[in-house]
């Protein structure tokens, strides 16, 4: 009687560790999905990552290219406005034309 208590209580504990077994290998398989997306993710978040430092860098690029013609057109203003200035008369004088280019300068 005491050998069938005992196998019976080592039947519910093999019963056991089988179980928690499956458990674990779900566990396992899960996890393992798991880690194939996030790899699958980070290696889309990386090519993002590199898609918008290009973008970004040529945004850049083409920003100082704009800036770049703004200031040539200022440049320009600038050298019409003393072609005008030199036509003209003004009663301010050479003074008067270099304060202005003071004031265009700080802006």
């Amino acid at each position: 009687m005491k050998n069938n208590e005992e196998l019976v209580r080592l039947e519910q504990f093999v019963d056991n560790l089988l179980t928690k077994y499956r458990k674990l290998q779900e566990t396992y398989r899960a996890l393992e999905t798991r880690l194939v997306e996030s790899e699958g993710e980070c290696t889309r978040l990386k090519e993002t990552i590199s898609e918008l430092r290009s973008e970004r860098s040529e945004v850049g690029s083409r920003v100082v290219g704009l800036l770049e013609r703004i200031e040539r057109w200022e440049v320009e203003q600038e050298e019409g406005g003393e072609r005008q200035a030199a036509t003209k008369v003004e009663p301010e004088g050479q003074q008067g034309i270099l304060f202005k280019k003071e004031r265009m300068a700080t802006r």
